[in-house]
């Protein structure tokens, strides 16, 4: 079916690029979908992976929805970014990673949006070890898998405007990570705009590399954790590196 009909995908940019490089690497033909909003970077990442790019949507849930329905309409086969469990199981490779280069992680801090990476990566790494202690980190502006996970069911709640476009957007109905991320997270770090710049900008004059809001929201996450992670392993997954210029310039 994927080498005849093609592979469909929706993300607002890191998702989209990882299917692209793979419908590109196995000689598949594809569309990524993405939102309105979606950062340039992102979407130029995809172009330059050889998948078709459309926009679609002014909230991420839209562009899924809609990506969903064209992979039915069409015969193709949908990738969601979060709500697939061979996706939550590759993500979870980043964790195999974490465990050979350290010997024994305390604490874990992940930018959630829809809860792929953080249920992949912590399921992994707490069969390792079961006491490590994992913190989701989500913007203010977008605390949507947060909110549900404290009334106890899927919320349908709209994002703000947030530097974390990778994690922004409603989640799925009856995603597979809600389940996941109450059993997984034990807590969540809520970061407002001003703190995933400043966490931003400490990491760019640091260590002179670039990341993306989301993996700012990560950092950030610590950053309110802090006093509970001294003389501790502690890992921040930096998940992604593409920001526009325009964006750069604003927290810089």
């Amino acid at each position: 079916m994927l080498a005849t009909a093609g592979c469909v995908a929706a993300s607002s940019g890191n998702h989209g690029a990882a299917v692209a490089y793979t419908m590109n690497k196995l000689g598949i033909k594809g569309i990524v979908f993405v939102p309105e909003w979606a950062s340039s970077a992102k979407v130029d990442a995809i172009r330059r992976a050889g998948a078709e790019v459309q926009h679609f949507g002014t909230d991420g849930l839209d562009t899924e929805e809609h990506a969903r329905q064209y992979a039915i309409d069409n015969a193709m086969t949908y990738v969601s970014p979060y709500n697939d469990a061979d996706v939550i199981v590759g993500q979870a490779s980043c964790g195999v990673e974490i465990a050979n280069q350290i010997n024994n992680v305390d604490a874990l801090f992940v930018a959630v949006g829809g809860g792929g990476l953080i249920a992949g990566v912590a399921g992994f790494l707490r069969s390792v070890n079961p006491r490590m202690q994992v913190i989701g980190c989500q913007p203010t502006a977008a605390p949507i898998m947060a909110a549900s996970i404290k009334a106890r069911r899927l919320l349908d709640m709209p994002s703000e405007t947030t530097l974390s476009d990778g994690t922004a957007g409603a989640i799925e109905a009856g995603a597979i990570t809600f389940d996941l991320c109450q059993k997984l997270v034990d807590d969540y770090a809520l970061v407002p705009e001003e703190e995933i710049a400043l966490a931003m900008r400490e990491f760019i004059d640091a260590h002179h590399m670039l990341l993306e809001g989301a993996a700012g929201v990560a950092l950030a996450g610590l950053k309110q954790f802090s006093q509970h992670c001294q003389g501790r392993n502690v890992v921040v997954i930096i998940c992604g590196a593409n920001i526009n210029r325009d964006t750069l310039r604003k927290i810089i």
